[in-house]
């Protein structure tokens, strides 16, 4: 017993030497002797339960404690001890020298059950992203706080697409294994696409917005839409299909949609003039460096019937492929999310 106690304070004293705080100690404590975090607050300063009390009657002679109060605060929660009640850990908060959260850590912890911790828990790896090598050195801010905000904002800025990029997709990876994890980052870089294009105060007015607004007679088909369409691939003799979340922004009765360009998919941009229930214009894409086409870009005519609700389009593209053949296929639209503000500007390159 004799050696463990010396060995403990030297490992104290070590510790403190390296300018570890109490709370690292402790933590330390707990990982080598398996002892609650109590516990290990009192051992990391070397005390025993009795020098302990003995130190809280100095401090506090008009509320005694004994080594057996100690001991069963330690116990605790185990059925054999004895809960510790706010004062008493505020005491030993003031008489260890760290915060009262910090004598509980080893209790549990339901915060798993709330999806919203879950979701923001599932968005930690923006906030590693600036320092992915040294994870003792990562931000424990929550990310919706403004301080975390704003680290997050300097990180992202900081670090580059492909990094950016790596990062999303490895968080994806770990979310749900059923999810379509492509159509997951499509749907966020979109999104991305629209906050950026959409002034602050336009969501605020229509927050609880799920319904595409409806302009005089016609509806507003700005928003959010998936995009789909079918093409044949001669190289792999297939029929193939390509996927992307474009945001579509309408004025009148012109609208442009354009994809988010980014470093895992394609380009696509469509100038679309609407009259009534058709949508007709023209379609770009520049697919992937990376991709099966090495970043070759196609263009053509495609015409759209828009469904009675307008949530949806389906019809036609049509256009050459790379030996000059004309190729055509089915395209269709499903309407995502509505955009929150009633006007936006449209989008600057449109498709030539």
């Amino acid at each position: 017993m004799r050696n463990l106690k010396q060995e403990q304070l030297h490992l104290s004293a070590s510790l403190r030497e390296q300018g570890k705080t109490w709370v690292e100690v402790a933590e330390t404590f707990r990982s080598e002797y398996g002892v609650s975090a109590r516990a290990a607050f009192r051992l990391a300063h070397g005390w025993s339960q009795q020098e302990a009390a003995n130190r809280w009657n100095k401090r506090w002679p008009a509320d005694p404690k004994t080594f057996k109060n100690f001991s069963y605060w330690e116990i605790w929660p185990a059925t054999t001890g004895h809960t510790p009640s706010l004062d008493v850990l505020a005491g030993l908060a003031e008489l260890y020298e760290c915060s009262v959260s910090d004598l509980v850590s080893d209790c549990p912890d339901y915060r798993n059950l709330d999806h919203a911790h879950r979701a923001r828990q599932g968005l930690q790896f923006l906030a590693a992203i600036g320092s992915p090598l040294e994870p003792e050195s990562r931000s424990r801010e929550p990310l919706l706080g403004s301080s975390g905000l704003t680290t997050l904002v300097e990180q992202v800025r900081s670090v580059g697409a492909q990094d950016l990029a790596r990062a999303a997709s490895l968080c994806v990876q770990g979310i749900e294994p059923d999810l379509s994890r492509r159509s997951l980052l499509l749907k966020l870089s979109a999104g991305l696409s629209l906050a950026a294009a959409t002034p602050a105060t336009a969501w605020a007015a229509n927050e609880m917005a799920s319904e595409p607004p409806v302009t005089g007679s016609s509806r507003d088909l700005s928003g959010i839409w998936r995009s789909r369409y079918t093409y044949f691939n001669s190289g792999r003799d297939q029929q193939l299909e390509a996927e992307h979340y474009v945001v579509l922004r309408q004025e009148g009765n012109a609208a442009v949609a354009q994809s988010l360009p980014n470093s895992i998919d394609s380009e696509l941009a469509l100038d679309l003039s609407i009259e009534g229930s058709v949508a007709t214009g023209r379609w770009r894409e520049q697919t992937s460096p990376a991709g099966y086409y090495r970043g070759a870009t196609y263009h053509g005519s495609l015409q759209l019937l828009i469904g009675p609700a307008g949530r949806n389009m389906t019809g036609k593209w049509v256009g050459f492929g790379k030996n000059l053949e004309m190729n055509t296929g089915d395209w269709d639209l499903t309407w995502v999310e509505g955009s929150m503000s009633p006007r936006i500007t449209p989008i600057a390159g449109k498709p030539g």
